[in-house]
C-alpha cells in the first residue's frame, strides 16, 4: 500500500509527494455533438494538445502507446514514481465554460493502445495482429525459481514469452506462452498454463542463462487485460461513409480465454460517424456507450483478435481502442465545478500507473458545439 494511514497520506503530501496537475481541453473541432452520443477528446485541442497519433500506423496492427509517445497527446502526470513508490489520484474537478456542453459526463482513461482500421469496407471478420513486443530486462535465480524484472506494471497472469541474447535459463524456452505468478513489483514466477500460475505451480529454473534476457507483453500496462475494456471511434478529421452496420469484435479475455466475442445483440455504428465519436453510441436500438459489451461475465479484454463490420462504411477509418477506465466527473451546471474526492469516496485512490496514456472520453447529455471549453484539475500524490 502507498499509505498506511490518513496520517500517513497528509504527512507525505505535506512532505512533497503531492502534484497538482491543471487541464483545459476543447471538444473536438470539425463536428457539434448529437445528445446521448460519447466521443474521444484526443483530438481535441487545448491542454493536452491534440494527437497526430491514432489514425496513424499499420491496418489491423496493436500499437502500445504511453505518455512519452510522440503525438498521443497524453495528459501528462509527473513522471514514473516506481520502484519504491506508487502514484495514485486523491482528488479531481471539471467545470465548463459553455451552457450548452451541461450536462456532460467526463471519464478518464488510461489508453494502453489502439489497433488502426482502414479496410472500413471489407465485411468478414479481419483478423488483428497481437505481437507481444513490449519488452522489459529480468534476471533468474534458480534456487527460487524467481524472476526479477524491470516491468513494474507487470498484472497477475498475464500471457508473457520470453526473449534472450544469449541462452534463456534452463527450463523456460523462446516463442512458448507462459502465465505469471505475481509475487512483487519486481519478482514474478512463471507458469506454464493460466491454471497454473492460479495454483501457483512455478516452473523449475536450473540455472540463470547467459545474455540478456526480456519479458514481453501485449499491453504496456494493465497487462493481463483486468479491468481493460475496448472502444471504437473515429481517429480522422474527415467522417466514415454513410452505414450503419452491426460491430462485432473477437477477443481473449482477463482469464487467458480465447474465442471470446461481443454478444449476440450487437452494437450498430451510426452513418457517417464524425471525428472523436464512439461510433456505436448515442440513443435508440443497437446503442452503447462507451465500451463494446463482452460476453458473459467477462472482467476484462487481454487483446482483441478480430473486427467485424457488417455493412461497408464505404470510406474513411477508425480506431479500437483498449483502455483502463479511472474515475468519472459528472457535470450538471454552467459555471459549477464538480469535486471528486478519491480518498473518501469510492472507486479509492486509482492508482496512475508509470507511463499511463491519460485521455478523457466525454458523455455529451445535450448538443455540444464544436470546440467547448473544458477545465479541470487532478492531485496526485505518491509513497
Amino acid at each position: 500500500m502507498p499509505f498506511t494511514s490518513m496520517d500517513d497520506l497528509v504527512s507525505k503530501t505535506a512532505s512533497g509527494n503531492f502534484q497538482r496537475l491543471d487541464w483545459n481541453k476543447l471538444f473536438l473541432p470539425t463536428t457539434p455533438a448529437v445528445a446521448g452520443e460519447w466521443h474521444c477528446l484526443a483530438r481535441g485541442g487545448g491542454s493536452p494538445a491534440a494527437d497526430a497519433l491514432y489514425n496513424t500506423g499499420t491496418n489491423l496492427a496493436f500499437q502500445p502507446v504511453s505518455d512519452t509517445t510522440t503525438n498521443a497527446g497524453t495528459f501528462q502526470h509527473d513522471g514514473n514514481k516506481s520502484p519504491g513508490a506508487t502514484k495514485h489520484i486523491i482528488n479531481a474537478s471539471a467545470f465548463s465554460a459553455a451552457a450548452t456542453v451541461n450536462p456532460c459526463v467526463l471519464m478518464l482513461v488510461d489508453l494502453l493502445g489502439f489497433y488502426r482500421v482502414t479496410s472500413v469496407t471489407t465485411t468478414t471478420a479481419q483478423t488483428l495482429t497481437n505481437t507481444l513486443s513490449v519488452t522489459n530486462n529480468f534476471t533468474a535465480d534458480p534456487s527460487t525459481n524467481l524472476l526479477t524484472h524491470t516491468f513494474y506494471n507487470l498484472f497477475p497472469f498475464t500471457r508473457v514469452r520470453l526473449t534472450t541474447s544469449g541462452t534463456l535459463p534452463a527450463g523456460l524456452a523462446t516463442a512458448t506462452d507462459y502465465f505469471v505468478i505475481y509475487v512483487s513489483d519486481t519478482t514474478c514466477r512463471l507458469a506454464t498454463s493460466y491454471a497454473n500460475a492460479v495454483a501457483g505451480t512455478a516452473i523449475d529454473i536450473t540455472d540463470a542463462g547467459t545474455g540478456t534476457h526480456t519479458i514481453n507483453t501485449l499491453l504496456p500496462r494493465y497487462t493481463s487485460g483486468a479491468g481493460v475494456r475496448a472502444f471504437m471511434w473515429n481517429t480522422n478529421a474527415t467522417a466514415l461513409g454513410a452505414a450503419t452496420p452491426n460491430l462485432s469484435i473477437a477477443y481473449r479475455n482477463s482469464t487467458q480465454d480465447t474465442g471470446r466475442a461481443t454478444p449476440t445483440v450487437l452494437p450498430i455504428g451510426k452513418t457517417a460517424p464524425a471525428n472523436g465519436l464512439i461510433l456505436y453510441s448515442g440513443t435508440g436500438s443497437g446503442k452503447y456507450g462507451p465500451f463494446m459489451p463482452m460476453q458473459g461475465a467477462d472482467a476484462g479484454i487481454a487483446e482483441v483478435t478480430s473486427v467485424t463490420i457488417s455493412v461497408s462504411y464505404v470510406s474513411g477509418e477508425f480506431s479500437i481502442g483498449l483502455c483502463r477506465p479511472l474515475l468519472t466527473i459528472p457535470l450538471t451546471t454552467l459555471g459549477v465545478a464538480t469535486e471528486r474526492d478519491l480518498v473518501n469516496q469510492l472507486p479509492s485512490m486509482p492508482r496512475i500507473y508509470d507511463g499511463a496514456n491519460l485521455q478523457w472520453l466525454l458523455y455529451s447529455g445535450v448538443n455540444t458545439p464544436i470546440n467547448s471549453s473544458l477545465f479541470g484539475h487532478i492531485d496526485v500524490a505518491w509513497g
